[in-house]
């Protein structure tokens, strides 16, 4: 009897090694071409439906699963609240970190990580990017303030009013570069979107304004073509280097840089320029991208990464992402890891410059 309960035993600790030895040898043999076969994939969007990132989402979801070796599923999936710090949060210590989570970030989420929110518990450095795209902007004045170029600024006849949302969002990139400027603006902030703001320049309430690149295209150049608006700068694109260039949908309009330049007869330097060219590459350059844990298994990695390189390097993807993409290429690879090195590596004089300015010139605390 107790020989049959040893040989029993034997045979269950054998069996249970050659399971151990399979699964371990199954582990071994998957690579980035068979990794994501039977998968069901996430995209998180720690936004609701329908604004531009879960749009973005949405538009990637498909070209993931047709470029992924393996085709998974890849369904996106919506966790709003908390300003997408409660979906970012959950992506990045509820989730698992087996390459079949994926998260989909913006300049709302990149802007409360580089302030320090204390409600941020993620950190961006520990991820792994997979696809980014840009978006730009251009700041346009009204004629009734007395200027005719960029080069009139600091003379115009009177103080010019900015609409604006919040100092800690999207705005921010357009505050900071009239420190840079030194310009005298007075900025009421409150209003509920790019939308009403617009209608407040239109309407007379504001007279300097910006508007992103499909709105500005689509709602301003009108204004410009029947003298109701005047261009004075486009916010820029940060390259490779982390130089402020001109963005290639707006070539004809100049970058603050050029403005400064022109107006001051040398470069801009300083923390106010530091800043601004910081948050133009965490708000506008990389301003969504698609993101998977840095510790997820390699081969999930790499299939992520060959997908995204082969569908954002299809003309047909640039085609039907015109209105998504505004005309952007979007960055995958080196350059892509280049873009973000540049926007998340800020130094912390420069960001308590921000800190400082958000505190003392728009009542605003990063706590």
């Amino acid at each position: 009897m107790k020989k049959n309960i040893l040989l029993c035993g034997l045979a269950l600790v054998s069996l249970l090694g050659a399971c151990n030895t399979n699964t371990s040898g199954n582990a071994e043999d998957l690579t980035k071409d068979n990794f994501y076969e039977g998968k069901d994939t996430e995209i998180i969007v720690p936004f609701g439906a329908g604004g531009g990132t879960d749009l973005f989402a949405r538009f990637l979801a498909p070209y993931f699963s047709e470029n992924i070796s393996g085709n998974p599923s890849v369904q996106v999936v919506n966790i709003p609240g908390g300003q997408t710090i409660t979906g970012t949060n959950e992506f990045f210590y509820m989730s698992e970190h087996d390459g079949n989570k994926l998260l989909t970030s913006s300049a709302s989420v990149h802007t409360p990580y580089l302030l320090g929110q204390s409600a941020v518990k993620y950190d961006l450095r520990d991820l792994e990017p997979i696809i980014g795209a840009p978006t730009g902007a251009v700041v346009y004045v009204s004629p009734q303030v007395g200027i005719e170029t960029a080069a009139d600024l600091g003379n115009e006849e009177e103080q010019l009013v900015f609409a604006g949302i919040s100092a800690t969002g999207l705005d921010l990139v357009t505050l900071l570069s009239f420190e840079v400027l030194d310009l005298d603006v007075k900025s009421i902030l409150g209003y509920e979107g790019r939308g009403p703001a617009r209608v407040a320049f239109e309407q007379g309430e504001s007279t300097i304004d910006f508007q992103t690149t499909s709105s500005y295209i689509q709602n301003i150049e009108p204004l410009v073509d029947n003298n109701e608006a005047i261009p004075l700068y486009s916010l820029g694109q940060i390259n490779e280097e982390g130089e402020l260039v001109r963005d290639p949908v707006f070539e004809d309009i100049p970058t603050v840089e050029e403005v400064y330049i022109e107006i001051h007869g040398e470069a801009p330097k300083g923390e106010a320029w530091e800043a601004y060219k910081a948050f133009v590459n965490s708000s506008y350059t990389i301003q969504k991208l698609i993101w998977t844990h840095g510790d997820a298994p390699q081969p999930a990695i790499d299939a992520l990464h060959e997908a995204a390189e082969q569908f954002a390097s299809d003309p047909q993807f640039i085609e039907h992402g015109q209105e998504v993409l505004e005309n952007y290429e979007p960055y995958t690879g080196e350059v892509l890891q280049t873009m973000i090195d540049n926007a998340f590596n800020t130094s912390p004089e420069v960001l308590n410059y921000v800190r400082n300015l958000l505190e003392e010139k728009y009542e605003v605390t990063i706590d």
